[in-house]
């Protein structure tokens, strides 16, 4: 007699306990996906609408227990989208912030089409183009800046670093440069010299001398001597040599310099 009251109480709470979770299943469900889409071109508009729809599939899915993996694996079918932010708002809601990757490099592969990289230098996916989803032309970039299967060679980061203190000061270096060149052994030494080189729409070219020492600060130096600002301030190229000029910058006993000297 005493085991079946046990058994009774028991099941009683077994049954009591389901009753619980079916009731908190039901309030800890989530009810919404609210994406925060940040979009810089119309495929990535058209894009976002048909990333919300994979991401409503969370819908009716227990809050507590999603798993924000999943969430990720779906987004990275999107390649062109990053994850900025992602936040549960219990009890049922699911809210992201997404950005729009921009394009800003390519290099040429072997099958014709162009390798595709965002401004962090991260690979997006193969376009048979070079144009840029937003407007005008990706940057191409020249040289061994990366090898097969997307390896990045020794000089991608400097390669970034250069690139990003071109984005300080023009704002949008696309509509500035056409490609960036690794350029090995380049110079008439006793000694090897590499170089990055960064044509200039406009005509110009910068040359950057052994990138690995001071990339950012040699880029800095050069890109404000071209646009005539910071340090150049009223004193930059002229319009001619803008066209016509090429500039290297390097460094001797710790200090920078331009040739030629402007």
């Amino acid at each position: 007699m005493k085991k079946k009251v046990i058994f009774t109480t028991l099941v009683s709470f077994l049954l009591l306990l389901l009753v619980v979770l079916a009731g908190l299943n039901a309030i800890y469900t989530v009810t919404s996906v609210r994406a925060n889409f940040n979009t810089f071109s119309s495929e990535g508009e058209e894009e976002a609408r048909k990333l919300q729809k994979e991401l409503d599939s969370f819908v009716d899915k227990s809050s507590v227990f999603l798993d924000m993996g999943d969430v990720q694996s779906v987004i990275d079918e999107f390649p062109c989208f990053r994850l900025d932010q992602a936040q549960k708002r219990y009890p049922d809601k699911l809210e992201l912030k997404i950005t729009e990757r921009k394009e800003a490099f390519t290099y040429l592969l072997d099958n014709g089409k162009y390798a595709v990289l965002d401004e962090e230098g991260e690979y997006l996916y193969e376009k048979s183009t070079n144009d840029n989803r937003i407007s005008g032309e990706n940057i191409a970039l020249i040289g061994d800046f990366k090898f097969n299967g997307g390896e990045k060679g020794e000089y991608f980061e400097d390669l970034i670093r250069i690139y990003t203190v071109l984005r300080q000061v023009l704002t949008e270096v696309r509509a500035n440069v056409i490609s960036f060149e690794l350029e090995l052994n380049g110079a008439t030494t006793t000694t090897d010299i590499d170089f990055i080189k960064i044509q200039m729409r406009e005509g110009a070219v910068l040359k950057i001398e052994n990138p690995h020492v001071k990339a950012a600060e040699k880029a800095r130096l050069a890109i404000e001597c071209y646009a005539g600002v910071g340090a150049y301030e009223g004193k930059g190229l002229t319009d001619v040599q803008r066209v016509k000029e090429e500039i290297m910058v390097f460094e001797r006993n710790g200090e920078l310099f331009l040739s030629p000297q402007l």
